[in-house]
Formats: structure tokens, sequence, C-alpha cells
């Protein structure tokens, strides 16, 4: 060594701290809640005597109690659609609002016929029962209706193994992508009617959008933050947010959902940049959306 001090440049013994977020997997929905749980209003009702991984379970109190209630074999009508099945059928998942409802500690509507009502899609159900009796999958396309009254049902094995289905899943990960924006819903409304608001006279409607992930902190003190910024001809605003997603990001993901929804767009701008500068640049800017209301 010759004793020069060596920059922070020069040197290749810098180390280089990088933080990994773990980001989790997208779950489309929750269970509801439905009201035919137990007594601690959990929709708990414990009534096959093994759950899917072939754990024994102590049901036989609950067996007896929907034996005692319901016939072996149950006529049901679902939303006009009439089937015929097992009591046991229905039981098979302790912790389904099916198993709840003919647990026995229940009482369920019946038709002018004396079928069991339930008050849900008919056509859908009939996949419900296979997977029940089957466990067999349905095809693509009735594959989010399945999901969607699976998950009314409470059916948790169902709804699972249906979020790996592509069409399920790929809508999974778009919800995962528009939570990360505050109030994101509210947000798109109000930038549909921004644009109704606009195309009065052309029927194109032009909105911008302030979007930012953090806020703008200047660090020079000769700067005014009190000029005249380009944020402030934007109809709606959104943001800060601590996802990882960027403005581009939320942009791109509310433009695929308007296009979605029917609307038709044109390609969007680039972001307009603030041109202010004393001491420093304003890093704000706006995005610009436009529909066409043909």
């Amino acid at each position: 060594m010759d004793g020069k001090p060596v920059s922070d440049e020069e040197s290749d013994s810098v180390e280089e701290i990088i933080t990994v977020r773990q980001l989790p997997t997208p779950r489309l929905l929750t269970f509801q809640q439905h009201g035919w749980g137990g007594k601690d209003g959990n929709n708990s009702a414990t009534v096959n005597n093994k759950d899917e991984q072939g754990t024994s379970r102590d049901t036989s109190h609950y067996n007896q109690s929907a034996t005692s209630v319901f016939p072996a074999i149950i006529p049901l009508n679902v939303g006009g659609h009439l089937y015929m099945t097992r009591l046991s059928t229905l039981l098979k998942f302790s912790d389904s609002m099916l198993a709840a409802m003919f647990s026995g500690r229940h009482q369920i509507d019946k038709d002018k016929d004396g079928n069991f009502f339930l008050d849900s899609n008919g056509s859908v159900f009939g996949h419900i029962l296979e997977y029940l009796r089957y466990g067999t999958l349905p095809q693509n396309e009735m594959a989010y209706l399945v999901f969607r009254d699976a998950n009314y049902f409470g059916l948790h094995a169902l709804v699972d193994k249906l979020q790996l289905k592509p069409e399920i899943a790929a809508l999974a990960v778009k919800e995962a992508q528009r939570a990360q924006f505050p109030d994101y819903a509210a947000i798109k409304d109000e930038v549909i009617k921004a644009a109704m608001a606009r195309a009065t006279v052309s029927r194109i409607g032009d909105v911008y959008i302030y979007a930012f992930r953090k806020d703008f902190k200047p660090k020079v003190a000769t700067f005014n933050p009190k000029h005249e910024c380009i944020v402030e001809s934007a109809q709606v605003t959104i943001g800060p947010w601590d996802a990882p997603a960027d403005e581009d990001t939320f942009i791109r993901c509310l433009e695929s959902d308007l296009v979605e929804d029917g609307f038709t767009l044109r390609p969007h701008e680039g972001k307009k940049k603030c041109k202010y500068y004393f001491g420093q640049s304003c890093q704000k800017c706006i995005y610009k959306i436009t529909i066409i209301f043909d």
C-alpha cells in the first residue's frame, strides 16, 4: 500500500445490502360466514368421520343428530333443479355450510313437493355434487361459477384446488395486484365518472391521474412547494402506498380492467413531468387515460 486513501468508487470491498421482501401467495377471496355455525357463530359443524387427510374425528354425536332428522336419501331442489343424493355426501366435509345445514341442528325449507330447498344456482350445484361424490373438478368454462358457489358453501378443499386452475389463478393474481393500491375500486369508479363528465361534447374522455407511490419531499430549502405544479390539473389522485408495485403498474392495471369491462381506450401517453425547477426539479408527474364512448 502506498498510503493513499481509497475512494468508494475505487474500492471493490463495498458491501451492498439488499433487502428481500417476501410476497404473499395471491388468494382470490376468503370464506364467508352465513350463520350456519354452532353456538359460537363459527361455520364448524363436525359431521364426518375423517377429514381430507384421513384424520379420525369424533363425529358420532352429529351423525346421530343428522340421521334422526333427515332421511338417508336427500331430495334436493336447488334453484329449481332437482337432485337426489345421500345424506353422507352432504356431510362429507365437516367444516362446510352444507354439513352444518344438514347436521340436524337447523331446519331446512322445503318446496311444495317436500324437497329440501337450497337457494343457489342449480346447474352449478351439479358440479358441487360431482366433487362431493367423486372428487372431480369442473371443466374450464364452469370453473369460476363452481369456485364462487364452493366458497359460498364453505367447501375449503374444493376452493383450494380450483384456485390452482388457470382461470381462477389469473383472477387471484389480478386481485392481489389491485389490492396493492389504496381504494382501487373507488378510484376506478372515479376515473370512469371523470371520463364521462369530460366526454359530453366529443364523446372522448381524457382523465389526468396523479399517482404516486411515495410522497415527494424536496431536499433544498429554496424549493417552493406551492409552485404551479402539473398535478393540479389532475382529476383523480391516488397514493401513497406501501406495496412494491409502482405507478406505471397501477396505470397498466387500471387500463387492463377498463378494457376487460368493455371500455374502449386510447393507448396512454407517457407520463408528463412537472417542469418546475428551483434548486432541484419537481419529481411529480401525471398520467392520462382516454376513454372513448362510441
